[in-house]
């Protein structure tokens, strides 16, 4: 069995945005030699999570609407009064909001591998969701198998 872990970094530019990382999933399988088995995509913030879909650009502002509209930034969330919260860090953000919604997005996605490739839908891509940015950020692909 063979597993192999790359990590890899990326810049965000917007404070919601959706990066289509599938080609980067692809070259770590590719260089693993893995033929069956699973490739693992995980995402290491609490403000940023990983997810499948379709990479057509008025589906991706439709669920960037969707997500503000359930999780709204302007709403009072008690992660933000820092005056009560203990373990404040310097500098730290008001991102109550950018919490939730990677709660409710999650943190990895697997998706299975067979005869080298990844079982991916026709229309399927997998991306990293920044709901915090601009940021310096990273994620990690792990692919198992043989």
């Amino acid at each position: 069995m063979t597993i192999v872990n790359k990590r890899v970094e990326l810049e965000t530019k917007k404070q919601f945005e959706i990066i289509d990382i599938t080609t980067d999933v692809k070259r770590v399988l590719a260089d693993s030699g893995v033929k069956t088995g699973q490739a693992l995509v995980f995402c290491p913030h609490t403000t940023a999570g990983i997810r499948l879909n379709h990479f057509e650009p008025l589906l991706l502002q439709d669920i960037m609407k969707m997500m503000y509209r359930l999780i709204p930034v302007d709403v009072n969330y008690a992660h933000d009064v820092f005056e009560i919260r203990q373990n404040v860090s310097v500098g730290e953000r008001s991102n109550g909001h950018a919490h939730v919604k990677a709660f409710l997005i999650g943190a990895s996605q697997v998706v299975p591998v067979d005869r080298g490739q990844l079982c991916l839908g026709i229309r399927q891509s997998i991306f990293f969701v920044e709901l915090d940015g601009g940021r310096k950020r990273d994620f990690i692909i792990q692919i198992i198998g043989e």
